[in-house]
C-alpha cells in the first residue's frame, strides 16, 4: 500500500520539476568529457529496487542544436548487482535540454541489462547540471521502469598538463603529468581533525585533492602528512552505501607508506578508480583516467606503480 502511494508523489514531484525548469540551457559543451552520478529505482509490477548510474560520458561535435554522445566507462546497479558498460551511445538534443542513451552493461557472469534512457534537464550550478531520466532497464524477459535523479559535473579542472595548476589546498603540480595528493595529518582518527566549511556545510577531508581527473600516463604521488602509516588501494564500490569502496581488487596497491615518505603510480588505463586506504576505509577518493578528447585515441593497459 505504501509503495503505491510513494511511486506516484514521486512521478508527480519529477513531473513538476522538469515543467518548472523546462526552459534552462545546458552547460554541456563539445569535446569535454563528464561524469554522470545518478539513483533512483528501477520499478517492476512486482517490485521497486534501488539502482544507479555512474558514467564517464564524453560529447562529440555539434551539428545544429545536437551533439553526439558516447559513455567511454562506468556501470549501473540494481540493488546490489553491478553491471558494467560494453557499449552506450546516445545523443545531446536541442542544445542540451535532453539526452538520450541506449546501449548495454554487463555483470561479472555475463548476465546482461539492455539500456534505454531519457533525460531532461532540470537546472545548471557552477558545480554542475541536474537531469532527470527515465526509461527502461530490461534483463531477460523483465523490464524495469527507471526514475533518476543524476547530476551531470565536468571532468576538467585537475587535469595536469604542462601549462595548468590546480587550486587546491595543499595539492600541486610538482611536475608535468604529476599531481601531488596529501594525507592530511589525523586522517586515521575522523572524529578529531579535518573539517572544512563549503557552502555553510562543515564537511570531514582526508586528502588534499577529493577527486581527480588525469589523461592516460599521468602520475599521481600520495605523500603522507600524518603520524602513522598509511595505504592506497582500488576497490570495488559497496553498491548498498554511496560512502565508498569496501573490497580491494588488487589493480592498485601501494603498500604501506611511512610517515613523511611518498608513493608515486603510473595510470594508463581508463575508466574510473575508486581508491580507499584498507586500514582505515572512510579514507576514500576517486580518479577518472580519461584520454583528450580530440585526439580520438582510447588506449587500454594497465596502472604501473613507480619505484
Amino acid at each position: 500500500m505504501k509503495s503505491s502511494l510513494i511511486i506516484p508523489f514521486f512521478v508527480l514531484a519529477l513531473i513538476f520539476i522538469i515543467t518548472s525548469f523546462s526552459e534552462s540551457n545546458a552547460e554541456l559543451v563539445a569535446n569535454e568529457a563528464y561524469l554522470v552520478e545518478g539513483s533512483g529505482f528501477a520499478v517492476t509490477e512486482k517490485s521497486i529496487k534501488i539502482s544507479e548510474i555512474d558514467l564517464l560520458m564524453s560529447v562529440g561535435e555539434k551539428v545544429g542544436s545536437s551533439s553526439k554522445l558516447a559513455v567511454e566507462d562506468g556501470f549501473v546497479t540494481i540493488n546490489d548487482l553491478d553491471f558494467e558498460t560494453t557499449g552506450i551511445t546516445g545523443n545531446l538534443l536541442r542544445d542540451g535540454r535532453f539526452i538520450r542513451l541506449i546501449g548495454t552493461a554487463e555483470n561479472s557472469i555475463g548476465n546482461e541489462v539492455s539500456i534505454s534512457f531519457f533525460g531532461r534537464l532540470v537546472e545548471n550550478s557552477v558545480e554542475g547540471s541536474i537531469y532527470t531520466f527515465t526509461g527502461k532497464l530490461t534483463q531477460g524477459t523483465e523490464s524495469n521502469k527507471i526514475i533518476y535523479t543524476t547530476k551531470i559535473s565536468t571532468l576538467t579542472g585537475t587535469t595536469p598538463t604542462s601549462s595548468s595548476t590546480t587550486s587546491t589546498t595543499n595539492s600541486k603540480q610538482n611536475q608535468e603529468n604529476e599531481i601531488i595528493i596529501h594525507i592530511l595529518k589525523g586522517s586515521a582518527n575522523p572524529n578529531e581533525f579535518n573539517y572544512i566549511q563549503k557552502e555553510g556545510i562543515q564537511s570531514q577531508k582526508f586528502y588534499s585533492l577529493d577527486r581527480a581527473s588525469i589523461v592516460p600516463g599521468n602520475t599521481l604521488t600520495f605523500v603522507n602528512d600524518d603520524t602513522v602509516s598509511h595505504s592506497v588501494s582500488t576497490g570495488k564500490r559497496d553498491t548498498e552505501s554511496r560512502a565508498g569502496v569496501n573490497t580491494a581488487d588488487g589493480r592498485i596497491t601501494s603498500g604501506d607508506i611511512q610517515p613523511g615518505k611518498k608513493w608515486s603510480v603510473t595510470i594508463n588505463e581508463i575508466g574510473f578508480y575508486s581508491l580507499f586506504d584498507v586500514d582505515y576505509p572512510w579514507m576514500t577518493m576517486d580518479v577518472v583516467v580519461f584520454p583528450d578528447i580530440e585526439s580520438g585515441i582510447l588506449k587500454n593497459s594497465s596502472a604501473k606503480p613507480l619505484n
